[in-house]
Formats: structure tokens, C-alpha cells, sequence
């Protein structure tokens, strides 16, 4: 549902925006493959983060073990590109949690340690090599799909607009209903459910 305060010509610009381009479930299962999980750890961790969190890659590679509470299964990131300091609270799956909670261990991290000891230049290496390994080479080899692929998938799930806005961090609602584009892509899902 569409908040009230919605200005059609502000509506109407935000549906001639193009849909961001993200990788769909098959494509990212093909990135996250055992073989890569094997051989490159690291990679695979940073591809599965950004695209379970919906993490901006300035904001992932900030993320310490403190940021992550298992008990309520929360991430809190904090929003860099605001000028005031802004964290959001993300939600994690039980499968997100665990898989988080082994790399951890894994490399023995300790409460204050960040998560990922590289820079964004590095970051974006790794996604890159990683898509091209999966059989990509264009432009979507980019750390910041994966948040498109987090927003596309939030949304082919039924999570409300204004829930998913508060995830991404986003601070303007127009910035998020760009992904609701997908849903006339993707609209075979919708005939299945029709009742007659």
C-alpha cells in the first residue's frame, strides 16, 4: 500500500526511472557457489552479506561484531552517506544469523573487530570476480546490485514499502517504490492466485 502523501507528478517521475538492475534468485545462487564458498571464503561472505542485508558497501565494510545483536537477530548499520550519523536496524534470518556467526568464528573475530578488513576498491574486486566466476561479466558486477537484488527480493516477498524504505535507509519513500517496477515484470506470480 502507497502512503497518502504521495504527489503524482513525484510518483510519475519515480516509474520513468529505470528498474536498478540485480541479479534474480537463480543468478545469485549461481554467484554463491559451494566452489567459491571453497576457494575464495571471504568473497562468498561478502557476496551473501550484501545481498541478505541490503548493506550499501561503505556501510558493510564499517560493520563490527558489535553491530550484530544474535539474541534479537538484528544488524545495526549505520548510514554513511547522511551527513548526521543515522543507524538503521536490519533483521537477520536464522540463516543469515548462523552463517554470520561461523565466518566469525572462523576467523576468530572479536567483539570490536570489523567484519571485513579490506577497502571498498577491494570490496568491489571481489564482487566482480565472483559474478564473472558465476558466468556475469556486465554491468551488474557491482557491490551495489546486491543491495538492488536485497530490495527486489524484499519486495517479490510482499514486504510493505515503507518497511523495506527503514531497511535500506532510504529517506526518501520515491527512492524505494523504483523497485515495485519489478512487479509488472514479474506478474506471472499474481495470475496464479487470482480466484474466480
Amino acid at each position: 500500500m502507497l502512503p497518502i502523501s504521495i504527489f503524482p507528478r513525484a510518483l510519475s517521475q519515480t516509474f520513468r526511472r529505470e528498474l536498478p538492475k540485480y541479479f534474480n534468485q537463480a543468478e545469485l545462487r549461481l554467484i554463491l557457489s559451494e566452489e567459491l564458498r571453497q576457494k575464495d571464503y571471504s568473497s562468498w561472505f561478502l557476496v551473501f552479506f550484501l545481498s541478505r542485508t541490503g548493506c550499501r558497501i561503505t556501510e558493510a565494510i564499517n560493520i563490527t561484531v558489535a553491530s550484530i545483536d544474535f539474541s534479537s537477530r538484528t544488524l545495526r548499520a549505520r548510514i554513511l552517506k547522511r551527513r548526521d550519523i543515522y543507524e538503521r536496524a536490519i533483521p537477520l534470518t536464522g540463516e543469515v544469523i548462523g552463517v554470520i556467526a561461523e565466518y566469525i568464528a572462523s576467523i576468530g573475530l572479536q567483539r570490536h573487530d570489523k567484519l571485513f578488513s579490506f577497502t571498498r576498491k577491494t570490496a568491489y574486486i571481489k564482487v566482480q570476480k565472483a559474478c564473472r566466476k558465476a558466468g556475469f561479466d556486465d554491468k551488474r558486477c557491482h557491490p551495489h546490485t546486491l543491495r538492488h537484488t536485497f530490495a527486489v527480493n524484499a519486495i517479490l516477498n510482499g514486504v510493505p514499502i515503507p518497511v523495506l524504505q527503514s531497511w535500506l535507509g532510504h529517506r526518501d519513500i520515491y527512492n524505494t517504490l523504483v523497485y515495485t517496477q519489478v512487479l509488472a515484470t514479474d506478474s506471472r506470480q499474481f495470475a496464479e492466485y487470482l480466484q474466480w
